[in-house]
């Protein structure tokens, strides 16, 4: 009976691990293959418990797979193997390509193969507690409930996690006779190491990207379609989560510069929001030049072009995604593309992981001045980005255009629109004494983002009436949802032809690519310019330390210039805070297998790895000390220590007052990356003067940001660990 219980709660865990595939659970097959699994445990003698193992597999198999035992007779039909293995292959491959959970009434070999794994695991773990292995027993919930979690990320991965870690400890408690009172004493003691584990794993941060691609190996050579993250592109004003681990949905190969990767536009405002209304023009195969947009200009030339290497990591969308204004697409691996207006391209089935494509698209670079000189001229076809609901509003510069706007607001005809007059009104009046459309745009931008009240808020009140009116007029508070579509149709009354924009800030250069993440999806505003067609603006003020705010066609020179290397600065240098790429996020998303990973693996070995966390943690706490001030001198020596400890730890000798050439070559040496762009900004955030000290800090982090990624990837992941637990760095502190 002690061995019975013993072995009954692995045999729990497993088969609520299991039955979390299937929707609806077949909860009575599953505890039929369970109530099996669980017989070698009351079994004393080694031999026969060997016997009944067998004869309890075989009947959880003709249970699973609905295989007659009669099959074994010699002259049946078909023999009892062969169906089963049979079906067993055909289980196998729908699972490398059915989205989970799966219906078990629909998929019947799927749902075999389930049963099969339960009814495997938990005569393991029987075998093992009638044995007196306890250890072993756990292991097999380790193994079994663990590839079963991860199979599907469960709704809430710590409670899995710790499921499945008092499942595996369960059996040390239960298997041996002790008084009941040891038995209360283990079982307190079990449930305070899993409320340790719990915090511990919760507390963790989840790799950016797993260095192997285990949850997408496939046994057949298929390539799973699951990838992970989904948006819906249109206006959503009602509030957005953002998820608390980011998932790489994109890489993005080529440009240096920072762009927006755009999926789509939202060229249609309709009943209080926006929408994607576009119409196609070509299905052809992605070896081509885009079909001909009259918005584009005529002579753009070459010199223009961006040519991107995209790389789809964990994106489950139609959409393929670009720089804006893509002209020119190749792939092998897609056999057609539907092109629409507006230069966005979807395909049929979405974007299965792993799919790589090539986009040429064309990226002004205008200057300030040239934009300034940009004459309001526009063609017939940019009319249809002035339409607010089923009214057209006067282009930019057309004699009488301010009358004609008030007679569109009083219309008994465009009723729809008349709740819109305080946005035309804030236009009209921030834009009143600008002469160029450029200036009128920057005027309304930069109203959004700093001069306004404006602030960047997840959750926004819920108030009557149009959202977009009320985030002007009342509470001034919403993403970037709100700001994109509150300045376009703003541009719009203004006769400023403008439309949302729906895609990824750039993410984060990683030394060789963009690393493009779900958290940095992204809404901004795209207005049209002529001799350059559609340019980005985005309105959003920055999220916390996080910037959101940045233009490409930036009036600041010093952003211009930053923006070129890659950097976005909207927080003053001053504050000392790092300044990542942006995170405004658009939507929330779906997560799927490449999301949400469970955490099961860092909650059964968070015990283990308890000491070297501690150790970890003292040196990260250490670290992020130093950067407590706003003194450039302490931050370059911050960010020196911070170099060389990673290089101590990693056994490379470095001189106690090393720097400059010396540190340098320090970690050429140990480490065989470049290092030089970093040391001259750290000497001149030093030793330069208070000023020009302010600027080169800043430098300098940007610099240090590369320097850490490209030592990540040159040391691999098994180095990078035994350097986060080495003592060097501190003993030689």
């Amino acid at each position: 009976m002690r061995r019975l219980l013993a072995a009954a709660v692995p045999a729990l865990a497993l088969a609520l691990t299991w039955g979390a595939l299937e929707d609806p659970t077949q909860w009575a097959d599953l505890t039929v293959v369970a109530l099996l699994g669980l017989v070698p445990a009351v079994i004393s003698r080694r031999l026969l418990r060997w016997s009944v193992s067998a004869l309890a597999l075989f009947a959880g198999l003709s249970v699973a797979f609905g295989v007659s035992a009669s099959a074994v007779a010699p002259r049946t039909r078909g023999t009892w193997i062969g169906e089963v293995l049979e079906k067993a292959e055909n289980g196998l491959r729908a699972f490398e390509a059915i989205a989970l959970p799966l219906d078990p009434t629909q998929r019947p070999a799927m749902h075999a193969l389930t049963l099969t794994a339960v009814l495997a695991f938990t005569i393991w773990a029987s075998l093992a507690v009638a044995a007196g292995r306890p250890l072993l027993a756990a292991l097999a919930v380790i193994v079994g409930g663990g590839w079963a979690t991860a199979s599907l990320p469960a709704e809430r991965p710590l409670l899995t996690g710790a499921l499945l870690l008092v499942a595996a400890l369960w059996p040390l408690v239960a298997s041996r006779p002790r008084p009941t009172s040891d038995v209360l004493v283990a079982g307190a003691v079990l449930g305070a190491l899993t409320a340790l584990a719990v915090g511990v794993a919760g507390a963790g941060a989840a790799p950016e990207e797993a260095r192997l691609g285990w949850q997408s190996w496939s046994l057949f050579g298929l390539s799973r379609e699951r990838v992970g993250v989904q948006y819906v592109w249109d206006g959503q004003y009602g509030g957005i989560d953002f998820p608390t681990r980011p998932t790489t949905v994109l890489r993005v190969h080529g440009p240096r510069r920072a762009h927006y990767w755009r999926a789509s536009t939202l060229d249609l405002f309709t009943a209080d929001r926006w929408i994607e209304n576009l119409f196609p023009i070509l299905i052809a195969a992605p070896a081509r030049d885009l079909p001909l947009d009259p918005l584009l200009p005529a002579n753009r030339g070459d010199t223009s072009l961006v040519e991107q290497r995209i790389e789809v990591r964990a994106l489950d969308d139609a959409h393929l995604v670009a720089a804006s204004q893509p002209v020119r697409v190749h792939s092998d691996a897609i056999d057609r593309v539907f092109f629409l207006s507006g230069g966005v391209m979807t395909v049929p089935r979405g974007s299965p992981r792993d799919q790589r494509y090539t986009v040429w698209s064309y990226v002004p670079t205008p200057t300030p001045r040239q934009l300034v000189r940009s004459a309001p001229r526009y063609p017939r076809e940019a009319k249809r980005y002035l339409a607010v609901d089923r009214a057209v509003a006067p282009f930019f510069g057309a004699p009488g255009r301010e009358a004609a706007v008030e007679k569109l607001l009083a219309d008994g005809r465009y009723q729809a629109i008349w709740a819109y007059r305080p946005l035309w009104e804030a236009a009209r009046d921030l834009t009143r004494n600008q002469g160029s459309p450029y200036e009128a745009t920057l005027a309304i931008e930069r109203w959004f983002r700093s001069t306004g009240g404006f602030r960047y808020e997840e959750h926004p009140p819920q108030t009557q009436g149009p959202p977009l009116v009320a985030f002007v007029t009342e509470h001034r508070a919403g993403y970037c949802q709100h700001y994109a579509g509150a300045m376009a149709l703003m541009l719009r009354l203004r006769g400023i032809p403008a439309r949302v924009a729906v895609g990824f800030t750039s993410g984060d250069w990683d030394g060789r690519a963009w690393v493009v993440s779900d958290t940095d999806a992204h809404a901004w505003v795209e207005a049209w310019f002529a001799g350059y067609g559609w340019l980005p603006f985005d309105p959003t003020p920055g999220r916390g330390s996080f910037s959101a705010s940045y233009t490409l066609a930036s009036d600041s020179a010093e952003t211009a210039r930053l923006l070129g290397r890659g950097r976005f600065l909207d927080v003053p240098v001053e504050t000392g805070l790092p300044v990542p790429g942006s995170r405004g996020a658009q939507a929330a998303s779906d997560r799927n297998e490449a999301g949400r990973r469970p955490s099961w693996p860092a909650v059964v070995l968070s015990l283990l790895t308890l000491p070297l966390g501690i150790v970890a943690g003292a040196k990260a706490l250490r670290r992020r000390a130093r950067y407590l001030t706003t003194d450039p001198r302490r931050l370059a020596g911050a960010a020196r220590a911070e170099v060389v400890e990673v290089l101590r730890d990693q056994g490379v000798p470095v001189a106690p007052g090393a720097q400059g050439a010396a540190l340098r070559e320090a970690v050429e040496r140990g480490v065989g990356v470049p290092s030089g762009a970093f040391t001259d900004a750290l000497a001149r955030a030093r030793y330069g003067p208070p000023m020009a000290a302010l600027v080169a800090a800043e430098e300098m982090r940007a610099e240090l940001r590369v320097l850490r990624r490209a030592m990540r990837e040159e040391l691999g992941i098994s180095r990078r660990l035994r350097g986060a637990i080495s003592l060097r760095s501190l003993r030689q502190a």
